[in-house]
């Protein structure tokens, strides 16, 4: 066990493809690279990234727009890599992740990895290269298997929800996939209640070196309240407010129950949401999308759909209103064309309809339980975005992909769902 002294956090979702419309530092030691380092790829790998995301990474590392361009390949790449190395290694794979401070270098953790064994070294080698990372991965090796944490992890989150019930202060878990661990979150103030206690001191004998307990301020808050108004086509990152609150809309969606178009929020904005939903042109007029046709705010995620009725007066469109910020270039038709799961290290950005700007961070940790809202929600992912209350729904995105959406933070962190 290791004790250490602005996040977000948020869900998965799947986006509306772009396309026309008719009627979701700690101190602790990372784990050393043990195989041999392959050169930095000269040549780009996969699609073109969007221009404003290269020059806005490029400003971020402090590189070169050609090797930004490089990296954020690597970044969409990696998902597939989680994949194919699993499926390769099997109880052997720990998980892959993205360094920042290595160059976003992607690292394919690998348990019982000795320095004379090539073996297994190969066969992550093999997973690389079919996903085209050959030259842009590292292998190293782990203490823990992913399977061994996820299942610590699922426990541990449970037992969080449990022992949250009724509590001032609240602990939250998650897996930080580039530590090799299980994150144990403790409120900085030490105000627990016995039930927390312990868990504290069960987690800490049962999981021992695979559990990390980490003290910060542990109090999340849904970002839902009352910035940018778009005419039409409707997109994502924009305000959306009904009677009883305001908060940020996500991603518009098809859904293949009914194929009609819904626009994407935070659950717990839906819920207790009075009426239909209305948004502003920039002539300050206000329109309306349509109702919360269903929420979800659970242990299962908080995520909710709003129908939109007048669907050819909207032409809905898979934008996002993208806008500026030290490291994004304002663009109010940026286009959704995938969707995708994170992967830990990797750079996403958010735009809030509160906030004022659109922000970029990193993902920190995965498979996050947290309290907020009396609430206790499962699968969620941590971020260093930045946001404010109203931010709920936020879209969060990269290179065109859609990951999740923003749904509460700490005083300095935010979370995704």
């Amino acid at each position: 066990m290791t004790i250490v002294g602005c996040a977000a956090i948020g869900v998965g979702c799947a986006a509306l493809p772009e396309q026309p419309m008719s009627s979701d530092d700690d101190g602790a030691e990372a784990p050393k690279d043990i195989a041999e380092r392959a050169p930095t790829p000269r040549q780009p790998i996969g699609a073109l990234i969007p221009l404003d995301e290269v020059v806005g990474l490029a400003r971020e590392r402090n590189i070169t727009a050609a090797e930004a361009q490089v990296r954020l390949q690597w970044q969409q790449r990696a998902p597939a890599l989680v994949d194919a190395a699993q499926a390769s290694l099997g109880e052997a794979f720990g998980g892959v992740w993205i360094d920042p401070s290595d160059g976003d270098r992607v690292k394919i953790g690998v348990t019982a990895l000795q320095s004379g064994n090539t073996k297994l070294s190969a066969v992550a080698r093999g997973a690389a290269e079919t996903v085209g990372l050959l030259e842009a991965h590292d292998v190293v090796r782990v203490q823990h298997s992913l399977h061994e944490l996820e299942r610590a992890n699922a426990w541990l989150s449970d037992e969080v929800a449990r022992v949250n019930q009724g509590a001032s202060e609240h602990l939250s878990a998650g897996l930080r996939i580039d530590r090799n661990a299980v994150y144990l979150h403790v409120p900085v103030s030490g105000d627990l209640s016995a039930e927390q206690r312990a868990l504290v001191a069960l987690a800490s004998a049962t999981l021992d070196d695979a559990l990390v307990i980490d003290a910060r301020a542990n109090k999340y808050s849904a970002y839902a309240c009352t910035y940018p108004f778009c005419d039409p086509p409707l997109r994502g990152g924009i305000r959306i407010m009904n009677a009883a609150k305001s908060c940020t809309g996500g991603f518009v969606a098809r859904s293949n129950v009914d194929n009609k178009l819904y626009m994407m929020t935070a659950g717990h904005c839906g819920f207790g949401a009075q009426g239909v939903w209305w948004t502003d042109f920039q002539d300050s007029s206000a329109h309306n999308i349509g109702s919360t046709w269903h929420w979800e705010w659970n242990s299962g995620g908080d995520m909710s759909i709003i129908t939109v009725d007048n669907v050819a007066g909207w032409s809905p469109r898979g934008w996002v209103e993208v806008t500026a910020g030290p490291f994004t270039t304002a663009n109010s038709q940026y286009p959704i064309t995938s969707t995708n799961w994170s992967v830990t290290g990797q750079r996403v950005c958010t735009t809030g309809s509160f906030f004022g700007r659109s922000d970029c961070g990193i993902v920190q940790e995965l498979s996050v339980t947290a309290t907020y809202g009396g609430v206790t929600v499962n699968n969620l992912a941590q971020t260093n975005l930045c946001g404010i209350n109203g931010d709920s729904g936020a879209p969060i995105y990269s290179s065109n992909v859609a990951y999740g959406m923003l749904v509460a933070g700490l005083n300095v962190k935010l979370i995704l769902n």
